[in-house]
Order: structure tokens, then sequence, then C-alpha cells
């Protein structure tokens, strides 16, 4: 996981937000944020505060809110499902921050149990396996055909078979 990641992770289980970090109302403009950015990146650099890590910590934090909040889709996406969206959007695209939250929205999960509860059945294709209609018919043990000379062990070491060598061809 990289270190934008982890940084957002944490900041997303400390409760601050992107904005907040960067000292910003939530709809400022992108100018808003740049310099919003360069003010506390000058303010809190490891350069300017060396043997403070708490200042590098701030430090990190800032530069990844400003990766996500300088980002039109990122932000888009921050906006609307936060930290973890962001992190979906970076490791499945936008396509999978929009199937996530559909396919665990409140209006699905009713959808599916509505289905199940209509048609008897979760799946279709359960229902057809369960009262037979798909079921394969049974196959009699007896009358199966048997293979004939099936060897039961593999050749041994020394054996000749199989493909010929260069050595064999030359007797012809």
């Amino acid at each position: 996981m990289s270190h934008v990641d982890q940084a957002a992770r944490r900041l997303s289980k400390r409760g601050s937000t992107l904005y907040a970090v960067l000292e910003l109302k939530k709809g400022a403009s992108p100018e808003e944020v740049k310099r919003a950015y360069r003010r506390l990146a000058l303010q809190y650099h490891p350069d300017k505060n060396p043997g403070d890590p708490q200042a590098a910590e701030i430090f990190k934090e800032i530069n990844t809110a400003h990766a996500i909040l300088s980002d039109p889709k990122k932000r888009r996406i921050y906006d609307q499902h936060g930290s973890f969206g962001v992190y979906l959007y970076d490791h499945y695209g936008e396509e999978g921050v929009r199937y996530y939250y559909t396919v665990n929205s409140c209006w699905f999960k009713t959808l599916i149990i509505l289905c199940a509860l209509l048609t008897c059945c979760c799946c279709c294709c359960c229902c057809c396996f369960c009262c037979g209609a798909l079921k394969p018919p049974p196959e009699d043990i007896s009358r199966r055909k048997q293979p004939e000379n099936v060897q039961t062990q593999p050749p041994r070491a020394g054996a000749r078979g199989g493909f010929k060598r260069d050595e064999d061809f030359e007797d012809i």
C-alpha cells in the first residue's frame, strides 16, 4: 500500500477531513486549495522543522490532502463517499466505486430480497436444480464402459517406450 493510501486511511479513522487538514471549507476553489497547501507545506516542511517528527507527519497529511483535493475526479468522489471512496477509486477505478456503492445501497438489497421472495428462491438456476428441471439424468453405474488396456503403474525407468532418441535411429 502506498504512503498516500496509508495517510488517507489514517485520516478517515481519525475523523478529520481533508478540508480540515488544509484549513479550508468544503466548497473551496482549486486556487484556494493550492494556496492553502503552499502555505501549510512551507510551515510544516521537514527541512524547516528538523528533528520534529510531528511536523513531518503533518506534512505527509497535507500532501495527501492536496493530492486528493487537487484532482477533480478524486475530489468529487471524496465529497460523495469520503476517504473510502478514494481508496476504492485508487484500486478499482471510477466504475468500481459506482458498482460498490450501488450493490451496497439499501434499494439494491431491498430489490434482491423482493425478487427472492416473489420467486420463492434466491436464484432461478438454483430453483431449477432444486426441482429437477435442469438436473442431468442419473447414470447407470453398471452400464458405464470401463476403458481397456489401462496401465495402472508408470513404466519403469529403464523400459523403452514413448519417443525414440537419436541413438535409436543410427541402426536404420
